[in-house]
């Protein structure tokens, strides 16, 4: 008689343990889960399994005044950032030129109405045999498009020339309102003045 006690107290042992064993078991894989989501997000389906891209699917708009905490609106699109991109070729330009010291592609960066463009053509070649041009980084600021097809940007150089003899280095930052020209589909420098 003892002995059919004996093997229904172990038969109930082990079927709690392994109810035990699988609620603990259960728990800890939810407990994972959430972890994961607080760790990577919760993951957006942006494509379907073709690759089309799926559209996101926005709430309504909440009516009347909101519940939360206020949420700053997102800063102004910068509506020079294209033009200022445009203009940047044509001043990388200027300096890919001058390091390769390569006047025909310097000269095609200004327009043919640029002023004394054969003198100042002149002086670039003078100042390319003294000196060699290490470095030559430019900042745009102050980006306004006009209304005649022209664009005005204030430039400031920061250059490291090297003299090709004495082979010293020499330093120079020079800030400049230069005015741009669309000729033919491409931005040109059409005037270059020191700023103050």
């Amino acid at each position: 008689m003892t002995d059919p006690w004996k093997s229904s107290l172990v038969q109930r042992a082990w079927k709690n343990i392994w109810i035990h064993g699988f609620v603990i078991g259960v728990g800890c894989v939810v407990i994972g889960v959430v972890v994961w989501f607080f760790v990577t997000g919760i993951p957006s389906p942006s494509t379907s399994h073709n690759g089309e891209t799926v559209p996101q699917v926005q709430a309504p708009p909440a009516e009347g005044p909101p519940s939360g905490p206020a949420v700053a609106s997102p800063a102004p699109v910068d509506s020079t950032a294209p033009l200022k991109s445009q203009l940047a070729r044509v001043l990388s330009g200027i300096t890919e030129a001058n390091q390769k010291k390569d006047l025909p592609q310097l000269l095609s960066q200004y327009s043919p109405n640029f002023p004394q463009l054969r003198q100042r053509a002149q002086d670039i070649s003078k100042t390319w045999k003294t000196y060699d041009y290490q470095k030559m980084d430019f900042e745009i600021n102050e980006v306004k498009l006009l209304p005649d097809q022209t664009a005005e940007a204030r430039v400031t150089w920061d250059v490291e020339a090297q003299h090709t003899s004495t082979l010293k280095y020499k330093n120079i930052c020079k800030t400049y309102l230069i005015r741009f020209a669309r000729e033919s589909g491409q931005w040109r420098i059409k005037a270059l003045d020191k700023a103050e």
